[in-house]
């Protein structure tokens, strides 16, 4: 049965014990029409045949499994599950590919995001290898984009570097060189990163290095009642004409 948090629902049940398993999805992830997917709330829908089926089995079986699989393994299943849970919805307003328009583009938009969020560090990862990857032409790609805060070349830096930012920020890391980490998240030039760093955050890799570990490391030499503010954590900021190149 789907239903809508934001709304107030309530259900019976004839047995006296019931096992259930719910599956939470963000709206904007769902990349159908809401109007269309209204429809569909409180109406039980088959999952003993179908794609129903293999949702169930799906969900099942990670509820069972998931806990022997490590944290990048669960991202990966989350976008399988999300595909599995569009396919079945879809279905349910008939051929898949007569959806509207703005849905398969806003779902097209998010198979995009999860693919470049399962490996943003390949440098082998271009608007032209993205497009070959989901059956368009490039053009096609950045017409999809044309719409997006951030071109699609733009958001692959921009994943890049926050990855980048998180691992500077880890006491765990703090051994390996700047470059290092740079190379690992598709930047083949020091000063390149350092240059893109920068313009994203504000400050050069290692001086966020250095500030982001100087709390950790001297967390016991200072009185919390002295500090009642909190640096906010830095966000990367882009225009719309930005490139991925590294």
């Amino acid at each position: 049965m789907l239903t809508n948090t934001s709304r107030p629902s309530e259900g019976v049940c004839a047995e006296e014990r019931i096992e259930t398993v719910v599956m939470q999805i963000p709206r904007q992830a769902l990349g159908l029409s809401p109007d269309r997917v209204d429809r569909l709330l409180a109406r039980n829908l088959a999952t003993d045949v179908g794609s129903g089926a293999i949702l169930a089995d799906f969900l099942k079986t990670l509820l069972a499994r998931g806990p022997q699989c490590r944290p990048e393994e669960l991202r990966g299943m989350g976008s399988v599950a999300l595909d599995l849970a569009t396919a079945f919805l879809a279905r349910r307003f008939g051929d898949p590919g007569e959806a509207p328009a703005e849905a398969r583009a806003q779902e097209a938009l998010q198979r995009i995001y999860r693919f470049v969020e399962s490996d943003p560090g390949d440098p082998g990862l271009t608007p032209e290898v993205i497009a070959d990857r989901h059956n368009m032409s490039v053009r096609g790609l950045h017409r999809l984009f044309g719409d997006q805060p951030l071109t699609v070349a733009a958001h692959i830096r921009q994943s890049r570097l926050e990855h980048a930012q998180t691992d500077l920020a880890c006491e765990e890391l703090s051994g390996q060189p700047v470059q290092a980490i740079a190379a690992r998240w598709g930047f083949s030039s020091a000063t390149g990163f350092s240059r893109a760093f920068r313009e994203a955050f504000g400050v050069t890799p290692s001086e966020h290095r250095a500030l982001s570990l100087a709390g950790p490391r001297h967390a016991e030499d200072r009185n919390p009642a002295r500090h009642a503010h909190h640096r906010a954590p830095l966000r990367p900021t882009f225009s719309a004409g930005d490139s991925a190149t590294a």
